[in-house]
């Protein structure tokens, strides 16, 4: 969350946040990658005219706005963080569709599924803070992913796969 809050603040929206554009390293470092489709963040009238019309991103985790072709900031990205997290917790992505328009109209329509029905292990605060991104109403969702950072994100800290550690003795 670190380097997309960086980024955000600096101006610029991702557009194409997703599990496969984080690297971690050796140290447990996280990187985001792939900036291809980023584009400076606009206010007032050139906001509205600047990325209108311009759908572009990874269908599964692309927020309503970014879909319908609207304005976008750095509230897109936190949607498309929300839906990366749902992911990365879960095992899935909150929507899936048998075809690409499918998925599409229920990042614009549908409730995601609960978090805590997936996962028993994270709180309540964090599968409030996943929903809040979600929303399909950018205001109602954080204005950054810097609340992701700060919450705690597990009751108990999960554990490295047997293998992992077996490796490390």
């Amino acid at each position: 969350a670190e380097g997309l809050s960086y980024f955000n603040r600096q101006g610029w929206v991702h557009r194409d946040i997703k599990p496969d554009n984080f690297l971690v390293n050796d140290d447990g470092e996280v990187r985001l990658i792939d900036f291809a489709l980023a584009q400076r963040s606009r206010r007032g009238l050139s906001r509205l005219l600047a990325m209108k019309g311009k759908v572009q991103g990874t269908r599964s985790y692309m927020s309503p706005e970014q879909i319908r072709g609207g304005a976008l900031d750095a509230r897109s990205d936190v949607y498309a963080f929300g839906c990366t997290l749902h992911e990365l917790i879960s095992g899935k992505p909150p929507f899936t569709g048998a075809t690409a328009n499918e998925l599409l109209q229920k990042h614009i329509r549908s409730t995601p599924p609960a978090l805590e029905a997936s996962n028993k292990n994270i709180t309540a605060e964090f599968a409030q803070l996943v929903r809040r991104a979600l929303s399909k109403d950018p205001d109602k969702r954080p204005e950054t992913v810097d609340e992701f950072r700060v919450n705690k994100v597990f009751k108990v800290p999960p554990q490295p796969p047997k293998e992992m550690l077996d490796k490390e003795q």
